[in-house]
This record gives structure tokens, sequence and C-alpha cells, in this order.
């Protein structure tokens, strides 16, 4: 039996990288347009997959959303587990988690914008349960890794905040240590266009 073309599977690409695909495009959408701003045929359009198939694949767009919020939260414990692996265990320096963070965040802007994101749909209450289990699952990591009291695991988000805010803003180039908030302060940041 001759064949007149590739058969419709060999087309097809494993649902797990299909999966992938469709998560890495969410995410950029979710980041540049929010939960509300994002329409399931755009991410669909922008994977070449239908709208009916990411429904099948994660249930509705609030499901994808909330899958594409964990994978952030996951990527930062990944990337905080991968900084312990060079300490004592419980005695990571929150310095050094720091550091892991802000290296993520410039590599990837889209896991900033798209926590970022996640509170700024918190007005869902699904999306809020979810977002704040993972932030709380984050500071327990953190406490763990660390063993820093409860003030310092507050100056280290808040730090993180700051960190995050200005990686979503382009405003990280001007970032100096210390030097960040007499900028800020003294009005000479200006927004990257």
């Amino acid at each position: 039996m001759s064949s007149a073309g590739p058969s419709r599977q060999s087309g097809r690409k494993p649902a797990l990288l299909r999966r992938a695909e469709i998560m890495t495009a969410a995410a950029i959408s979710f980041a540049e347009t929010g939960f509300a701003g994002t329409s399931v045929e755009a991410i669909a359009a922008g994977v070449d997959v239908s709208h009916p198939r990411i429904i099948q694949m994660f249930g509705s767009k609030r499901a994808l959303f909330l899958d594409v919020v964990a994978a952030a939260y996951d990527r930062i414990t990944a990337e905080f587990h991968a900084v312990a692996r060079k300490y004592p265990e419980g005695a990571v320096p929150l310095i050094a988690l720091g550091e892991a963070y802000r290296d993520l965040l410039s590599s990837d802007r889209t896991v900033a914008l798209v926590i970022l994101q996640g509170y700024a749909a918190a007005g869902d209450s699904s999306v809020r349960a979810a977002a704040a289990a993972h932030h709380i699952a984050l500071t327990k990591t953190i406490i763990a890794l660390s063993g820093a009291d409860a003030l310092d695991v507050r100056t280290f988000f808040a730090t993180g905040l700051i960190i995050t805010v200005s990686t979503a803003l382009y405003l990280n180039e001007t970032r100096k240590d210390e030097a960040w908030a007499a900028t800020l302060l003294n009005g000479e940041v200006q927004p990257r266009n």
C-alpha cells in the first residue's frame, strides 16, 4: 500500500512536547496581557493548535493560567534548591537565594510578569487561593533552606518584590544595591520605551 503523503499521525507532536509548547506560549501571553486580557484563541494561534485542543488538555483558561503560575513558582523553587546544594542543610545565605532569583528574572523576565499577573488576578478566588498557597510554600522553602527568622524572610520578600517590579518595568539596568532606593527617590529613573 503506497502513501500519498505523510500520515496525519506522523505530523503530530508527542503530548508532553505539545503541552510544554502551550505552557510556554501561555506564559508569554499571560505575562503580557494578564488572565482577563488573554484569550485561549490567541495562545492556540501562537502554537498552531486549536482552542478546543487546549481546553481538552488543560480544562479551562483558568486551569491553564493556574498551571502557568505554578510553573513560575516551581522555577523559582528549583533555582533555590540548586543553590542549596552548595551549602550545608538549612544554612543557605539569603543573599545567595536572592542572587539566584535576580539571575532567574534576568534570564527570563516572563517569570516576574507571571508572578505579578497572579497577584493581579487575585480577585478571582481560585487564583487567589492558588497564588497564596504558592507564596506560602515558597516562604516555607526559604525558611527550610536558610534557617532565617521571620524578620529576615519578610525583608527578603520585600527586596524580592522590588526586584520583581524592577524587572517588569525594565528598571533593573539602573539598580545598584543601596543606590537604587536613592535613585528612585530622586526621580532619576526613566522607564525604557
